[in-house]
């Protein structure tokens, strides 16, 4: 009898670690199913994510194309632009080049014009003079200048500064630098009345006739085939 208690009782032992085996299992059935769902979701999450990187990849292809060609429009735009300004600075030195020949052969003709006007009365406020030159150069060591008319006799001297079209500035540059370069360069003058005169065919406003008339300069201009010369303000420097 003892030993079917014991039988009995190894069975309900072998019985409960069965179920609790079981329980175990079950358990364990669960986590490893929850397992697999989180690498499910995982596998899926993965799968997102490679084909956001893949549509990346192929955006920054294409980015990369677009610059290539950016890259490539703008070194033949840079190309392009290179030869228009070398174009544009050619054509304006030579329009330099033509503005300049235009102002010197204007600059001859108006010395021409008023140095064949006075040789025909060698004449400026009653002073008369009895030698006319033009382009008169002079150069005593560093220094050197030219001047357009001289007019000459015993005491005297005419200084005429020649323009196209009279400036302020013209004004100013005769009666000091223009002005002591003659003294210095003609030291057998340094005794005589210097007279100063502008010409012109046009002066660039009527300020500047009153800026000479202050100066003491004889106003020379044009009129008809001669020149006619206001010397009201004539001065002797």
């Amino acid at each position: 009898m003892e030993r079917i208690d014991r039988i009995e009782k190894a069975i309900e032992e072998l019985v409960a670690a069965q179920k609790a085996r079981e329980v175990q299992l079950a358990k364990t059935d669960a986590q490893l199913a929850e397992t697999d769902a989180q690498l499910a979701r995982t596998d899926a999450q993965l799968a997102k994510t490679d084909a956001q990187l893949a549509k990346t990849d192929a955006q920054l292809a294409e980015t990369d194309v677009q610059l290539l060609e950016l890259k490539e429009y703008l070194k033949e735009s840079y190309a392009r632009a290179e030869i228009g300004m070398a174009e544009l600075r050619e054509s304006q030195k030579e329009m330099q080049r033509q503005l300049g020949g235009i102002g010197n052969t204007n600059g001859e003709f108006a010395e021409n014009f008023f140095y064949s006007s006075l040789q025909q009365k060698m004449e400026l406020g009653g002073v008369k003079f009895d030698h006319i030159e033009r382009n008169v150069k002079g150069r005593f060591r560093n220094l050197t200048d030219e001047f357009d008319i001289v007019l000459y006799n015993g005491d005297s001297v005419g200084i005429l500064e020649v323009k196209n079209n009279v400036k302020s500035s013209n004004i100013k540059q005769l009666m000091t630098t223009k002005l002591q370069n003659f003294k210095t360069l003609n030291p057998g003058y340094a005794d005589a009345k210097i007279y100063l005169g502008i010409a012109g065919f046009t002066f660039e406003n009527a300020d500047v006739k009153k800026e000479a008339k202050a100066a003491g300069f004889a106003v020379l201009e044009v009129q008809g085939d001669h020149h006619e010369a206001d010397t009201s303000s004539m001065k002797a420097y």
